[in-house]
């Protein structure tokens, strides 16, 4: 297996699993229903962002190979969305204000770094795709 195959699958399964990341406070937190809205909306853009932009790396990712765009102009979008992804997470994770909701959730203080960590693999494999490509 070749380093683009690799990190282009790589790519698509981080994108899929910072989305997956970010809905599980979602599926399993009850009973804080405006405290959770708030959460997501928190910072100028909210998660909804963040998990646009992945869904959109996944996408690209997928159809890089596909031959009907230059490889190196979606490998250059690709590093553009990647970076864009991790800086809207990370500004969505300092934006979060603490509510009584993480007292009674704690590993919610951990959810947000947890979804910008996961998401800073999406660069680091639009950088190894686009590397592999343009050598």
């Amino acid at each position: 297996m070749n380093v683009r195959d690799l990190s282009r699958r790589a790519g698509i399964a981080a994108a899929l699993v910072s989305v997956l990341l970010l809905a599980v406070p979602f599926a399993l937190v009850s009973g804080f229903d405006a405290q959770l809205v708030g959460y997501y909306a928190a910072g100028p853009v909210g998660a909804g962002a963040v998990a646009l932009f992945a869904l959109l790396s996944a996408v690209v990712f997928a159809s890089v190979e596909q031959g009907n765009v230059d490889p190196g102009a979606l490998a250059g979008a690709l590093v553009v969305l990647g970076i864009a992804t991790v800086l809207l997470a990370a500004v969505w994770a300092v934006s979060i204000e603490p509510t009584t909701m993480f007292g009674e959730h704690r590993w919610l203080q951990w959810h947000a770094p947890a979804v910008a960590a996961t998401a800073l693999l999406l660069p680091v494999c639009a950088g190894a795709y686009a590397r592999d490509l343009l050598a």
